[in-house]
């Protein structure tokens, strides 16, 4: 009896370590094949080589807040960017009843620097959420980041890429 409850205490703990990684970002699948990210908050280009002396922008610092979402978008490039479109889409809830579509132009953003984005008031609700942000610079291609959280009725919590 007792090897019995050693052992499912010990799957138990392993599919929680998995299912843990699998949440935060870690740990995905490719088909029915899992594979480990080193760093699932990663927003670069694939190939920075290409980039050289172009505005580099990358997002940072997803945070929920009293019914909104908020991200960070800096430039890490070699010039300034010029008319950045940002957007910011929450779908989710227990009845997938959360579907927002929030979306803004950053004038200028220099080198170095970076620029807060805010959505707007997210609905009342319950459940678990998708927050995918997305950032463009004419002439670039579009840098994506996609995080989870969980809605409780006015408080985005627990987010994570």
């Amino acid at each position: 009896m007792k090897k019995r409850y050693i052992a499912a205490v010990f799957i138990v703990a392993i599919l929680s370590l998995f299912g843990g990684l699998y949440w935060l970002g870690y740990l995905t699948f490719q088909g029915y094949v899992p594979t480990f990210t080193p760093n699932p908050g990663t927003t670069e280009p694939k190939n920075p080589a290409d980039l050289q002396g172009a505005p580099r922008l990358v997002i940072e610092n997803i945070r929920g807040r009293i019914n909104k979402v908020s991200a960070d978008i800096k430039n890490i490039g070699d010039q300034d960017a010029k008319s950045v479109n940002w957007s910011i889409s929450v779908t989710g809830g227990i009845l997938k009843r959360i579907d927002l579509r929030t979306t803004g132009t950053i004038n200028a953003l220099s080198t170095q620097s970076t620029s807060t984005v805010i959505t707007e008031r997210i609905p009342l609700g319950f459940g678990r959420l998708e927050i995918t942000i997305t950032v463009e610079v004419p002439g670039g291609s579009p840098v994506t980041q996609t995080a989870q959280g969980f809605k409780f009725l006015f408080f985005v919590i627990g987010v994570r890429t």
